[in-house]
């Protein structure tokens, strides 16, 4: 029986994606793909188009999507989820979520494996670890101990040296070892989640608490120690235009930039008063 009209009808069903409903992005990606071949096909074979139009694909109109918030773990969150993961025999997952929010190694990475204990105080560096971002190639070497005897990750280090039980060799392993007693197999992504939505219940933990949330809660905390971009992408690894997605707009952040700016209005005035009494002079 076909629909009335003004109404919709049922929805197809796919063996793979359940059924379907509206695909804004897909049709965008489609829409950005053929504006992009139009011009480049245009610029190869000029004389097939007709100078006097523009490109139809860049008149069609797109629709806006408010982008959602990147939610956030604090450090007080993280330590507390690792301790459940170290009690019920997981110290791995606890390690993972510290790597993350400390050493700001993007989750993917830490699951892949490319995180190794020979990247913890090794022979190259036995005051720091190393991290290797393999999306930009950059590697950072993280300082973990001042001249003066200062360690600045104690409690860090504390869940790393409880997860080196879990690993059969740590001078081989991946830092996030495998999974113990069952295979070498790492963890895939989707078993990792499960299992940190197991551990973050025991915790009695929000449920946006993830292992992106606490990568992006490492870097987020930069603003409460007012370190600089340049200081930030120096830890992070980002690009300028990539660490800008991750600065909070928050009312710290906008008291600053006024504080700035009124100083700066201030100093200008001064500044005209002063060339203006000299000029009068």
């Amino acid at each position: 029986m076909l629909p009335a009209d003004g109404e919709k009808g049922p929805l197809k069903r796919d063996r793979r994606s359940g059924p379907r409903g509206r695909r804004p992005r897909r049709a965008e990606k489609a829409v950005k793909l053929c504006a992009r071949a139009w011009d480049v096909v245009r610029r190869l074979y000029p004389d097939l188009f007709n100078h006097e139009l523009f490109n139809p694909w860049r008149g069609v109109a797109l629709s806006r999507r408010t982008k959602l918030v990147k939610s956030a773990a604090t450090r007080q969150e993280v330590y507390i989820f690792a301790e459940p993961a170290i009690a019920a025999g997981h110290p791995e997952v606890g390690a993972a979520a510290v790597i993350c929010f400390e050493w700001l190694q993007r989750p993917e990475n830490v699951l892949a494996g490319y995180i190794r204990w020979t990247d913890y105080r090794g022979r190259d560096a036995p005051s720091a670890i190393r991290i290797t971002h393999h999306k930009t190639g950059a590697v950072v070497l993280h300082p973990l101990e001042d001249a003066d005897g200062t360690h600045f990750y104690a409690d860090a280090e504390a869940v790393l040296r409880e997860g080196t039980a879990a690993a059969p060799s740590p001078s081989s392993c991946t830092m996030l070892a495998p999974r113990p007693r069952k295979s070498a197999a790492l963890y895939s992504a989707s078993g990792m989640a499960k299992l940190v939505q197991r551990l973050r219940q025991v915790a009695k933990l929000s449920q946006t608490l993830t292992s992106d949330a606490c990568h992006h809660g490492g870097i987020t905390e930069f603003e409460k120690a007012k370190l600089t971009d340049d200081q930030g992408r120096a830890l992070s690894a980002h690009t300028s235009k990539a660490y800008e997605s991750y600065a909070e707009r928050t009312m710290m952040r906008a008291l600053a930039a006024t504080r700035k700016r009124h100083a700066h209005r201030l100093a200008t005035a001064s500044a005209n008063v002063t060339g203006t009494e000299f000029r009068n002079g």
